[in-house]
This record gives structure tokens, sequence and C-alpha cells, in this order.
């Protein structure tokens, strides 16, 4: 209003007549802002004409500067007099009573900086950006007090005085017209959660208006892949309460009727692709109930499997129809020619530790390559399979020209480096403690380093390796390990080894693996009681064991860190004998299966068997046998199970054949899924034998030994913990157990 009457009294003063040309401008009052910049902010120039409408003007593009308190104009025989008064610089900016939020947070969103001018309108979006950011954050009963403190020289102190108030929690979740799924099933599909008392470190149990936005997407996705395409949501409103403590969230929707699949099709107008032979890549079947996330796996497989055999440009789109009589959909495939895209540039971000070439070499595709689907996801797999970060991806832009496209792989970096505790009880070796440090990428360099320390009553370890998995910067993973062991088996007597071995291990396609290794020990027997076994006695007490070794993995899985699907066959063939005095030959065949038969529970099927025989007319050591147990066969204490010497101490003898497996489910156990726990069912079954010491004092048989038993497996702030307890249901009478099993790794 001030403005408003300032620049009528102005209107008077001037009396400018129309069509006057203005002859000279005099700028004055102003200190800081040069006489010429307020003169091209005028908006008419000298030898223009005038009119009284233009004193307005000149008002109008002054004050929306933001640079001025105070402006007048004044005409004097064609003389245009205009004087400022300038608006305060920024001394500092400062923030007061901000906890939950850091200085740095704040200054990357407000803009506001020392030396710069002072602005109301940037004061009140520095004070409305403020709230937002508490907002986000749930607490809706934050205030902000911008104050200003004045100075000498036109110059003032900017504080925002925040109180911010309590974190304005989900109290409630409700939905309406849900008959097919209950509430608590429905929640469980939602990124928001209701609070909680226990649940100490969940952020999602505090309103977020864009979490709100994809909780409702999210409940479009569970219909949608349980058979319900129709679904849609009513209403969706989020109600805060009037003293501004607590929301109440409340979905209204229609759920629809349920649909199946109709018999699935694949049409190909692509030259010589066999549409026949890809609909083994169809995740469904005729009667499944529909679901949208399995159409979209097949679309994924079906591409995948089309990128293999070459076929770089082709678009794999599902045409979908309803038959709303019979609640059924027919899917076809529909197989085109696809645009040609190569890859222009791949771009990387985020990675404020872990140098570029660690992550590019991870990358199934590079510059100048067809742009390719299937190997974007193999390379997301990939870079997620480090464990480096915490979140990855790789997404797509468009490039500089149309036949183009950009990459640009986001990561964000996480811990790498670990403190390893490990823990366990049986009845005859009381506690057994294990420490270590560890770093996965040592120094962003994607380098495994690693010490580790066990000590027990009867065992103490000490291991020191290093791995670089692209040696020479080729792909060849080179790894050495320095360890000495002292072990006391059995009450009888206490072994020593002390050696190193060397790695070198490479990929001969994308999922077989070949890996040569060499081993160079000595060992020792000592403390040998007097009533020990005469098979242990009659051993040599040293020797210098050297050995190489050759291992194939295949592996299919779809995760290293976490898989859910897929299988894994591994063969390893082991001489030893290249120069010591031990002579022996092992082999070694695993296969490992991960299922997931229904949603959040995971399945494993792991089978086993292996045999090390002589060479060269000496029997195998004792020291030397296989031995199950503890963690190798739960609920029997290591060297638990097996061939064994019925004098004396009964001195477990270990066997030259074994074979072992092992079924296990994980599933969730109904807490929140930030708590991070899980529980699993196990079996483990097997048996170890044929000792290389023979005589009627020898208990040997193949009789198979099982157990069964539960567990518990924490991810929580200070790293996995799991815990086993198992009960053995078959076994001999001279097998010794451990029912006890446990072990978990802290973060650094």
């Amino acid at each position: 209003m001030k403005k408003i009457l300032l620049a009528t009294v102005m209107l008077s003063a001037m009396n400018m007549a129309y069509g006057e040309k203005l002859q000279k401008v005099v700028v004055s009052g102003n200190k800081r802002i040069e006489s010429v910049t307020i003169e091209s902010l005028l908006g008419v120039k000298v030898g223009e004409e005038i009119s009284n409408s233009t004193a307005d003007i000149i008002l109008q593009n002054l004050y929306n500067t933001g640079y001025f308190t105070n402006v007048n104009v004044k005409k004097n025989a064609g003389t245009l007099n205009v004087v400022v008064s300038e608006n305060p610089t920024i001394y500092e900016v400062a923030y007061e009573g901000n906890n939950k939020l850091t200085l740095e947070q704040i200054e990357s969103e407000i803009k506001l900086q020392p030396r710069k001018i002072l602005s109301k309108t940037d004061i009140q979006n520095a004070q409305q950006r403020l709230l937002e950011m508490y907002r986000r954050m749930g607490r809706f009963s934050a205030k902000v007090d911008p104050k200003l403190i004045k100075l000498d020289n036109n110059r003032v102190s900017l504080v925002f005085e925040i109180e911010e108030g309590e974190s304005t929690h989900i109290q409630n979740i409700f939905f309406l017209g849900n008959k097919k799924y209950s509430t608590g099933r429905l929640e469980e599909a939602l990124m928001s959660k209701r609070y909680k008392f226990w649940r100490f470190f969940a952020t999602d149990d505090v309103y977020d208006p864009d979490r709100f936005m994809a909780d409702q997407q999210a409940l479009r996705q569970f219909y949608a892949n349980h058979g319900y395409p129709d679904f849609r949501i009513i209403n969706a409103i989020a109600e805060l309460t009037p003293d501004k403590t607590e929301y109440y969230l409340t979905f209204a929707i229609d759920e629809g009727e349920q649909y199946r699949f109709e018999k699935p099709q694949i049409m190909s107008a692509v030259k010589d692709v066999p549409a026949d032979i890809l609909e083994k890549n169809i995740v469904f079947s005729e009667g499944d109930i529909y679901s949208a996330k399995e159409i979209e796996k097949s679309v994924t497989e079906i591409t995948d499997a089309l990128g293999s055999k070459g076929y770089a440009f082709v678009a794999v789109e599902p045409v979908i129809v309803r038959n709303n009589t019979q609640k059924t959909a027919n899917v076809t495939f529909e197989i085109k020619e696809g645009p040609r895209v190569y890859v222009e540039k791949i771009t990387i971000k985020g990675n404020s530790r872990t140098h570029d070439a660690v992550i590019r070499r991870e990358l199934t595709l590079h510059e100048g390559d067809a742009y390719n689907a299937s190997k974007i996801r193999d390379s997301e797999t990939n870079i997620k399979d480090l464990g480096y970060f915490k979140e990855s991806s790789v997404e797509s832009e468009p490039g500089t020209n149309p036949d183009q496209a950009k990459l640009v792989v986001n990561v964000e970096e996480q811990r790498t480096g670990e403190l390893k505790f490990g823990g366990g009880f049986s009845t005859t070796d009381g506690m057994m403690v294990n420490v270590g440090i560890s770093e996965r990428n040592f120094m962003g360099k994607g380098q495994i380093v690693h010490a580790e320390v066990g000590v027990s009553k009867r065992h103490q370890d000490v291991n020191l390796g290093i791995t670089e998995p692209y040696l020479l910067g080729r792909p060849l993973a080179g790894s050495v390990d320095v360890y000495s062991v002292r072990s006391a088996r059995a009450d009888s007597y206490i072994t020593k080894s002390t050696g190193f071995n060397l790695g070198l291990g490479y990929n001969l396609t994308q999922n077989l693996t070949q890996r040569f290794a060499y081993s160079l020990h000595k060992d020792s027997v000592s403390q040998i009681a007097v009533d020990a076994s005469p098979f242990i006695q009659a051993d040599p007490k040293n020797s210098l064991s050297s050995s190489v070794s050759h291992t194939l993995t295949y592996d299919k899985r779809d995760s290293i860190q976490e898989p859910t699907r897929g299988y894994t066959i591994s063969m390893t063939n082991a001489y030893t004998g290249v120069g010591g005095n031990v002579h022996n030959m092992k082999n070694d065949l695993s296969a490992t299966v991960f299922y997931t038969p229904v949603e959040d529970v995971t399945t494993l099927f792991r089978l086993g068997a292996g045999r090390v025989d002589k060479v060269g007319g000496k029997r195998v050591r004792i020291v030397d046998a296989v031995y199950l147990g503890a963690d190798s066969f739960r609920g029997f204490e290591y060297a638990g199970l097996g061939p064994r010497d019925r004098r004396g101490r009964k001195d477990a003898l270990g066997g030259r054949k074994y074979w072992k497996g092992t079924i296990e489910a994980q599933f969730p156990v109904g807490l929140p899924v930030d708590f991070g726990v899980k529980a699993a069912v196990f079996t483990d079954f097997g048996t170890v034998w044929d000792s290389s010491a023979k005589g009627v004092n020898v208990l040997d048989d193949k009789k198979m030994r099982a157990s069964w038993g539960v567990g518990v497996i924490w991810k929580g702030p200070f790293g996995p913990l799991r815990i086993d307890y198992a009960i053995p249901f078959k076994k001999s009478k001279f097998d010794e157990e451990q029912r006890i099993n446990l072990g978990y790794a802290l973060p650094l």
C-alpha cells in the first residue's frame, strides 16, 4: 500500500506531459550497486518518450529486483532523478535449534549466502523450504522464525530460530472395501507402517507425502500381481490430528474380480526368430492366477534369451486381452524389430570411494556397443554382487542422436569393512571365540584383505590374506594367504600347521569359473597322550605338504549376496605330493539349488560328496582324513560323527569318503521388515566312512546321520547374526553332539 501511495505522490510531483522525451537520468542514494546497473533496470532509456505511466513502470521494475527498501522518482526539466535506499547485505546466515538436520543438509537446500543482498522473498522462500524439510521428516509441528540483527555499514545477520517439534507418526492405517485380503496383509504391501513403540530405528512409521503416493502404487501392484487387474483406489486420505502429533491413513478401494491366464502365445515378426523355442521362457501357464509381475518377468526372460542368441535390436511387447465374462486374460508376446540404438557414453555417479575402473569392469557392455537390455540387467547384477554399495542401478538416457543412448550408473557407497566375531559352545570344548577384521574394497580398488584369529580350548588359528580380483589389470583373481593353526582335534594329541596358499582364478564363460591353487605347509603332531589311538601314534610326527588343486564352479544364482533362485555346481581336485613327504589325492563335488516357492520364503537344497585316496602305497594320515560336524554338520561336534577308535579316549579317526546334504528354508517371522529378522528350519544329513585305519577296534560304518533344527538370522545394525539349535535324530551311539552354534559380523 505504501508503494502505491508513493507512486501516486510521485506522479503528481512529476506532472509529466505525454510524449516528453527523457534527456538525462541521475541516480543517488546507492552505495553498493553501480548507477549504470540501476539505469539498466529502469525500463526506460535516454531519448525515449515518457508518460505519466512511466513512473509506475520504474517503481515496479526497481522493487521487483529485491535490492531496494525505498525508491523515489522525480523529474526536473527532462532530467529523471532516481533516489534509492538499498536493502542491507547479509553478513552471515545462522541456524539455531536444528538437531535433526545438520548444517550441511540445510545449506544444500537453502541458497542464502553471506554478502548477498537481503530480500524478503528469499527469506520467506528459505523459511518455507526449511518447514518442508521438516515435514519430509514427519515433523509437522516444526516452527521456523527468521530474525534480523542489524549491523553497521547496512549489514544484517540473518538467524533462523528453529523449533523442530516431535515426529508425527502414523497412528493407524485403514482400508475400506477390502474383502479378499485382510488389513494386515495389505499393510505388508505398503511402504508406510503404523507406529510401534519397539521399532526404535524405524523411519517408515513417520508420515511422508511422497511415501504415501508410493503406497498407492504399491497397492495397485500388489493386486495386479495377485490376479486383480481391475483394482482401483477410490480415494486415499492422510489426516493430521488437530494437535499435529498423529496421522491416520485411509484407503478406499475396489478390488474387482480375480482373473486367470489363458494359454500364452508368442508371435514373431522378426525373421529367423524361433518363437516356439522361446515358449519355455514364459514363466506362467494356462490356469495360473493372473500376475502383472509374471508377465513382466516373462518379457525379461524372452528378451534375455533373444539377446543371448545375438538378437540385440528386438522388442518384446505383451498384448493382453481380458475376457470379462470368463475372468481370464489372454497374453500374446509380440516380437518386433526394435530401433537400432548404440551406447554413446557411460557415466558413473555416487562413487565417492570406489574407483571408476572397479565399477566399469563389471559392465557387460561398453561405449559403442549395441544397446542391450539383457546386458544392462547383467551389469546391474554384477555391480550389486560386489557388495560395495547400499544401492545401485544402471539407467538409460537419450543420447545426442536418436540412434544413441547414454547409460548412467548410480551407486551409493556403504561400509565394506567388517569386524567379525564368532562363537559357539559344545559340552567338551566349552566356549569358542573368533575375531577378525576384513575389508572387501581396500582403498576403493576392489581388493580383499583380511586377518582372523580364533581361540578356544582346543583350537587357535591366525590367518592373513589378500585377494586382487583383477591381477595385472586382467580378469584374473589372484590371492595370497598365510596361516598358522594349532588344533587339538581330540584330547589325545595336538596338531600345528603353518604355511601359505597361492590362488589364481578366472572366468571361462559368464557363469563358469576356473581356479588353480598351490599350497605349502609344515605340519606337526605333538603331545600325544599315552592312551591315544595306536593309529595316531603310528603316523609321522612331522611332515611337509606341497599340493596343487583345480576347481571348476558353474554359478547360475540370481544374486551372490542374497540368492533366491538358481544353482551352483562345484568340483575340486587336489593332489598333494608335488615335493614334500605327504602323498594323497582329494576330490570333491557339490551342488546347491535355491528356490522360492512362495513370496519371501527361500529354500536351499545342497548335496556334496568326496573322497581322499592314498598315492604311492602309503595310507592316508589321520590328520588328512575327512571330518564332519559343527558348521559342516549341525547337531554334531567337530569330528563328532564318523570312524572312531573304541579304545582309550575314543579318538575320531576321520574317513576317506563322505556325502552330505542340507535342506533349509528361510522365511520372515512377522516382525517389521526393517528389523531384519528371519527364521530358518533345516535338516542336515549324510555320513563319513572308510577310515584308513583298519582293525576290530575301529568303529566304522556307512550309516546315515541326520539332524534337524531351527535358526534365527538377524541382519541388525551390528551386522548379520545367526544362532542355530540342532538335534540329531539319526546317529550312531559313538557320535558326539553339539546342539548350539552361533556367529555374527560387525560392520566397521
